[in-house]
């Protein structure tokens, strides 16, 4: 009798092992409340010429969406995903080249720029024939409590 209690309990180890396991794995990151994100109107739209062929191309935001973890004691880091839609003007042989899209962001505090990370530079490639896109530019930036960020895109012309 002892020893059949001790087979049950012997079998069921590895499944409540198991289970510990995944009990802990199951924890994943703390979001919190993003700052204070925004554009001016002035930034969501910009011009810029495609390398090989000279084309203008018009840039656009088109939708932002961030998490956002609690880094140390007063920061919080941004994890962004920036929509654009990248529209050709030409009607006609439209050659594949590529677009370099400079995206800025502005760390402000109240009504004065505090810091400005370099720019991403996404490069939008068009394939021969191709009139639009509409890619997605990961950006991530740490800021503080009581700041926020502003997002614009550069003209290339």
């Amino acid at each position: 009798m002892k020893r059949r209690s001790l087979n049950r309990f012997f079998s069921a180890s590895p499944l409540l092992v198991t289970a510990a396991l995944l009990a802990g794995c199951a924890g994943g990151p703390d979001y919190v409340k993003c700052p204070e994100l925004t554009a001016p109107e002035e930034g969501a739209e910009a011009f810029m010429r495609i390398d090989e062929t000279g084309e203008i191309v018009n840039a656009r935001l088109n939708g932002v969406r961030a998490k956002c973890e609690q880094v140390g004691e007063d920061g919080v880091s941004m994890d962004v995903s920036v929509g654009l839609k990248v529209k050709r003007f030409s009607g006609e042989d439209m050659q594949g080249g590529v677009a370099q899209i400079n995206i800025v962001g502005l760390i402000a505090e109240g009504d004065k720029v505090v810091s400005s990370p370099p720019p991403v530079r996404y490069k939008a490639g068009f394939a021969k024939g191709e009139r639009m896109m509409y890619p997605v530019v990961d950006y991530k930036v740490t800021v503080k409590q009581g700041q926020r960020l502003i997002l614009s895109l550069l003209p290339g012309l």
